[in-house]
């Protein structure tokens, strides 16, 4: 991390400083908010979370060597520490400090579904020219946006920052921080749909983005997105990805290679060029497109673009690929909505042999949310041989399978799946397993895959 003074800190954060006037003039090295990762002279920032408080950790902070605290509470030390009303806000208003000694271009990234896969391979293809700071896995809420600005260094050029939201504002907070050169929206679906309570309030948190975006910055949208196809024609610094040839990039000659990913050919007005990307299904065309998309904006070359997409690899839970005893498992289990488990159960039919979903709980979907899981099942009934249905909600997946003519089966636990699923799952098979976070169902990939 770049250090800067204590002092600094302070008045950043506009907090109350206590304790030597002395150290304030000391180098913070480090802002972390988890105590068990503090160094000596670092700031330590204490979170409330639904299950801890982090205030109750300071002690074990300073024991560390920690320089100074920031708080919500007066405490009794003589150790530094910056007094401030809201330590999250603290947080982020430090970020957003610290991101304000860089001159680095940033790219943010938003959207319903493919947000981390957007991340990565936009991250993929930048690399090949430039030094690449991009979110780790999905860190991309309150938290998670601060902890990647504070990892920025002076050698970075580019910093690749994904941006996620279940309430209004929150989107907000977080490109206040980053203040991105480009804005990257990826779509518009059902995610989060309980909080924001329609696609057009989904479409206006997002768009929250645009607020913080540096002047003379660009907005690059999925232009076959016809949520997203507005801020095109609201906007004269929109350019549009997509596969219908009217965007301003799209991609033509659509070939796909199964469970191989896809060959394709990207089209702007002044190029056109062969690209592969090697992960399966149609969205990640669209994925592929918005990496292409940026490099193109940073003045890269198509076969520096071609060479980035190539050397894309899925992250753990993000539709990775694995065989073994005769089984393929594709473990997308990081999370879902109604649009997340079309695309994977479309993956699912690239399959050669016997297809199996394993199919959980979507979360945080409101009052449609027996509707979305009962589409799902007739969805998942034209792309699987059978559908296995875990979790409450999953019912719902499970009666729409079978009124679809589905060879279907429904459990109420994770572990009444894993009793019978040797009973269900066949040799040759390739088998599906995605949910919403909550329902943790990398335990049923851990089973298919001893």
């Amino acid at each position: 991390m770049k250090e800067f003074l204590l002092g600094q800190a302070v008045e950043a954060v506009c907090g109350t400083y206590h304790g030597d006037e002395a150290a304030l003039m000391k180098r913070v090295g480090g802002v972390v908010i988890d105590n068990r990762k503090v160094e000596p002279d670092f700031l330590f920032v204490p979170i409330k979370g639904e299950r801890f408080d982090g205030h109750d950790f300071i002690p074990s902070a300073y024991e560390a060597g920690a320089l100074a605290c920031i708080t919500e509470r007066e405490l009794e030390t003589d150790k530094p520490y910056i007094l401030v009303k809201d330590s999250l806000l603290a947080f982020q208003t430090l970020a957003e400090f610290y991101k304000g000694l860089f001159h680095v271009k940033t790219i943010g990234i938003t959207g319903s579904v493919g947000k981390t896969t957007t991340k990565e391979l936009v991250s993929s293809v930048l690399s090949q020219k430039y030094d690449v700071l991009k979110s780790e896995g999905n860190l991309n809420n309150q938290t998670g946006v601060p902890l990647t600005v504070f990892r920025l260094e002076d050698h970075h050029e580019i910093a690749v920052v994904e941006m996620g939201t279940n309430h209004f504002g929150e989107i907000r907070n977080l490109a206040k921080i980053a203040r991105p050169d480009f804005c990257f929206l990826t779509n518009i679906g059902e995610a989060h749909i309980e909080h924001l309570g329609s696609k057009e309030g989904i479409l206006e948190a997002k768009s929250e983005m645009l607020e913080y975006m540096k002047p003379g910055g660009r907005v690059f949208v999925n232009g076959d997105d016809p949520y997203l196809r507005t801020l095109k024609e609201a906007r004269p610094d929109v350019t549009t990805f997509g596969k219908d040839p009217q965007n301003d990039i799209y991609a033509g000659e659509i070939e796909s290679k199964g469970l191989g990913g896809s060959d394709f050919v990207i089209y702007t007005p002044d190029l056109k060029f062969p690209a592969h990307v090697p992960s399966p299904g149609g969205h990640m065309v669209y994925n592929a497109l918005a990496a292409a998309a940026a490099g193109l904006a940073l003045g890269m070359q198509p076969e520096e673009i071609r060479k980035g997409l190539a050397e894309y690899r899925t992250i753990a839970g993000r539709m990775c690929i694995e065989t073994k005893n005769g089984i393929t498992v594709l473990n997308d289990v990081y999370n879902a909505n109604p649009g997340s488990m079309r695309a994977a159960l479309d993956v699912l039919a690239y399959a050669e042999g016997g297809k199996v979903c394993v199919l959980g709980d979507m979360l945080e979907l409101g009052d449609k949310a027996e509707q979305y899981h009962w589409e799902l099942g007739a969805y998942a009934a034209k792309k699987a041989d059978r559908v296995l249905c875990v979790g409450t909600l999953a019912q719902h997946i499970y009666t729409g399978a079978k009124e679809a003519g589905a060879e279907a089966f429904c459990f109420g636990t994770q572990d009444e799946l894993l009793a019978k699923i040797w009973e269900l799952v066949r040799k040759d098979d390739a088998v599906l397993v995605k949910a919403s976070r909550g329902m943790q169902l990398e335990k049923t990939v851990e089973f298919l895959l001893k």
